[in-house]
């Protein structure tokens, strides 16, 4: 009877869910009208619904409960009673590899329609270096959650990893299942669910950041640089993850922040001041519509991070790939455009510009990159696809300009 009632609210709320909300706030307010469910029927309900966007757009004709089967079982390794109830022969397949639980579905009544490559069906939008069916691939699996050490606390962060991992776990610790990877000297891959502030000290410690976003330290500090930038400008700063990143590449760097949000900027400020950044000061701007100010031409690095379709971190929120609608494409390009064209004028002579998105498609990385450089007297230095969904993190671009090679 529990599995039943489970999965009868899972499917009321496919039904009701309509994408204009974050899943994870719309779940919330969900469950805070349901009182009468328990952690184990949110948790369980949770999973449920997200394996069922993690199927992205295969199969979407199949009815829902059987939709919600089907993601359970080749989106989690332990899906619990559930497949036991509905689905035996299928709980037995659980901890199989991905490709033979794709081989056994496809030989199930309900699932013989499935294909991976379905499940993001855009393949010539995509940048040529993305590989189409590991992309699809890596939605199958919630990415994992990354941590980056600060200068000053490798000593301390790694002495309370340690720590972690040498006391017993259970279910109810807050630890459980903390198997830390270091994957560089600072840069940490532990399981989602690890609740990082039961530990450390976000922002002051550690900064919880995706693998592939700390791997855009290779464009703000490129190897044949010989003079330090003093003057940085995060010219899209939204969270400001990447602000702290240069400020700990370059600790006397003076830094000037800007978005089109007032609360983003508020937000900065608290995380700045956790982080220790004194040497900042930041502008209200919708750089779309206006040029930036004069003391921003001084920038001799400047970061746009630009507002993007997000297509590389649905991973982490697969109701956007299940939403998605392909014309928002060529509405963020074209705001994009906007955006360049009215920074890369102001790219001092020996400044350094780095675009950046968290984006999959070649109209916002390969062909906007071509847009600055055709139209502008900006060279380009060097471009990547930061690929992470190999290693279970967002797919990022990133590219380095300036006046010269």
């Amino acid at each position: 009877m529990i599995f039943d009632n489970q999965l009868r609210y899972a499917i009321q709320i496919v039904e009701n869910y309509k994408g204009d909300m974050p899943l994870h706030a719309w779940l919330k307010d969900y469950f805070r009208l349901n009182k009468q469910m328990g952690s184990r029927d949110r948790k369980m309900l949770s999973t449920l619904v997200y394996s069922f966007y993690r199927l992205g757009h295969a199969i979407k004709d199949t009815p829902i409960n059987q939709r919600l089967l089907i993601g359970l079982f080749l989106c989690n390794e332990q899906p619990g009673g559930m497949l036991e109830y509905f689905r035996p022969p299928w709980a037995q397949k659980t901890s199989a590899g991905l490709k033979e639980k794709i081989d056994f579905i496809q030989q199930q009544p309900e699932g013989r329609d499935f294909q991976p490559t379905d499940i993001f069906p855009w393949k010539e939008e995509l940048s040529p270096a993305i590989d189409h069916v590991a992309y699809c691939l890596s939605f199958l699996r919630q990415p994992d959650l990354f941590l980056r050490i600060r200068p000053g606390y490798e000593t301390v962060v790694r002495e309370k990893l340690a720590g972690i991992t040498a006391k017993p776990t259970s279910a109810t610790t807050t630890h459980a299942g903390a198997n830390p990877e270091f994957i560089t000297e600072n840069t940490i891959r532990l399981p989602n669910g690890f609740n990082v502030e039961a530990h450390f000290t976000p922002d002051k410690e550690v900064v919880v950041q995706d693998y592939s976003s700390q791997r855009v330290a290779a464009f703000l500090k490129p190897i044949e640089q010989t003079k330090e930038p003093r003057f940085f400008w995060d010219a899209c700063a939204a969270s400001g993850g990447k602000s702290i990143l240069a400020h700990d590449l370059y600790p006397d760097l003076d830094i000037l922040v800007s978005d089109i949000r007032t609360a983003i900027l508020h937000n900065l400020k608290v995380r700045f001041h956790t982080a220790g950044i004194k040497k900042y000061n930041s502008f209200l701007a919708d750089l779309s519509k206006q040029q930036p100010p004069a003391s921003a031409a001084n920038a001799e690095l400047i970061l746009t991070d630009v507002p993007c379709t997000g297509s590389g971190t649905w991973g982490r929120t697969p109701e956007d790939l299940y939403f998605f609608d392909p014309a928002a494409i060529l509405r963020y390009s074209a705001l994009q455009k906007r955006i360049m064209a009215n920074i890369a004028p102001h790219v001092a002579p020996d400044a350094a510009l780095i675009y950046c998105t968290c984006s999959v498609f070649k109209k916002e990385n390969e062909e906007m990159i071509a847009y600055i450089r055709d139209t502008t007297r900006l060279k380009v230095q060097s471009a990547q696809n930061i690929q992470g969904y190999d290693q279970h993190a967002d797919t990022l671009f990133a590219a380095r300009l300036s006046h010269s090679h």
